[in-house]
């Protein structure tokens, strides 16, 4: 872990055409002498296919036991590799190589791997989404989307150099989250900060629901009570954002999630302890809802229903199968999974499944 990821050039700079999925942020790695198709993940350590690993050579140097997302266990193991990014060659970046076949949703969604947060350190890194690409530059002011931009304090503390922020939750409640590119949503406050939340009575309305939190490489989280709240005046570091809903989850830390980039440039400076948000579109930082979430695995299923949503008004509860979506049916595979991807990103849905259907539009 201590040799790398290191650039033998002292300066550089490049920039990667990014691939936008719903919220998935997807950029092309050259390993191995051909170009892989890798999400770019800021709330997660760089993970390779382990068939692909076995097949380029790669060389292991360890092993590791960790936790997903929701708790579940994954075992990996711990690789070198030399990618190139752009025409920068960045060389014994530390891997991890997992078998991706063994979750049907991260073998269909992620690709041949994951870029992240340990490449953090060697650059400043722009996530530009209305003009798609995904920029690396070690002078800052080589980047545009700088001189506008709210500056604010980032925090690194040490590998995998995930990316944290102070947040505040009301007038005397704050503490710190991590900047997840890999997380969806706006917010997602943990159960420790949701209290913190209480105490300075910075909690608004709440919504109830019941399902699954979702799914990660260890597979799907259990179905649970869930719960959302208001933050009645959210802000990160010194940008002050207002009122926005987020979802609660036991573990820590709170994710900041991938939709603040619908509305704001982000570039990243570890190496400053910096951090710049240029707005470009303004708030309410929250979406419409059809008021469920999908399992993304074969047979296609609703994994978690909202109570007092278009979903909860049409019957969906979860687990139950999904036979078509906008009446396309969905058979198993990678293909009906990203189709259905994208159908929940539109602002009307029509649903069928055994028994019953239902047209959905989006509410708040």
């Amino acid at each position: 872990m201590s040799e790398g990821p290191r650039v033998q050039a002292e300066t550089f700079a490049f920039e990667l055409p990014l691939e936008v999925m719903a919220t998935k942020l997807f950029v092309t790695v050259q390993v191995g002498g051909k170009p892989r198709r890798f999400v770019f993940d800021t709330g997660s350590p760089s993970m390779i296919d382990s068939r692909l690993a076995d097949e380029l050579g790669f060389t292991q140097v360890g092993e590791n036991i960790g936790r997903d997302a929701h708790g579940a266990k994954v075992e990996s193991r711990i690789m070198q590799a030399d990618l190139i990014l752009g025409g920068v060659l960045v060389e014994k970046v530390p891997i991890f190589a997992a078998d991706f076949s063994q979750n049907e949703a991260a073998e269909c969604l992620v690709g041949d791997g994951v870029l992240g947060s340990e490449l953090l350190p060697l650059c400043a890194w722009q996530i530009d989404l209305p003009n798609h690409r995904l920029r690396c530059a070690t002078d800052l002011a080589r980047l545009e989307h700088i001189n506008g931009a709210k500056r604010l304090k980032l925090h690194d503390f040490g590998y995998p150099h995930s990316p944290i922020f102070d947040i505040g939750l009301a007038k005397k409640a704050s503490s710190k989250a991590m900047f997840d590119t890999g997380a969806p949503d706006y917010l997602v406050l943990s159960q420790p900060d949701l209290e913190g939340a209480r105490r300075g009575r910075g909690i608004g309305q709440s919504r109830n629901g019941y399902g699954s939190a979702g799914g990660s490489l260890g597979g799907q989280a259990a179905d649970a009570a869930l719960t959302r709240v208001e933050l009645k005046d959210f802000a990160l570091d010194q940008l002050k954002l207002g009122r926005i809903w987020t979802t609660i989850r036991p573990q820590t830390p709170s994710l900041i999630g991938a939709s603040f980039l619908e509305h704001f440039v982000v570039t990243l400076d570890q190496r400053s302890g910096s951090a710049y948000f240029e707005a470009y579109k303004p708030g309410p930082y929250e979406k419409p809802s059809f008021g469920f979430t999908l399992a993304f695995q074969s047979p296609l299923s609703i994994a978690a229903v909202w109570e007092q949503s278009p979903a909860s008004a049409a019957g969906l509860h979860a687990g139950l199968t999904i036979d078509s979506i906008n009446g396309r049916p969905l058979q198993a595979g990678c293909e009906a999974m990203r189709y259905a991807l994208q159908a929940m990103a539109g602002e009307q849905i029509t649903l069928s499944w055994v028994g019953g259907s239902a047209t959905l539009d989006k509410g708040q």
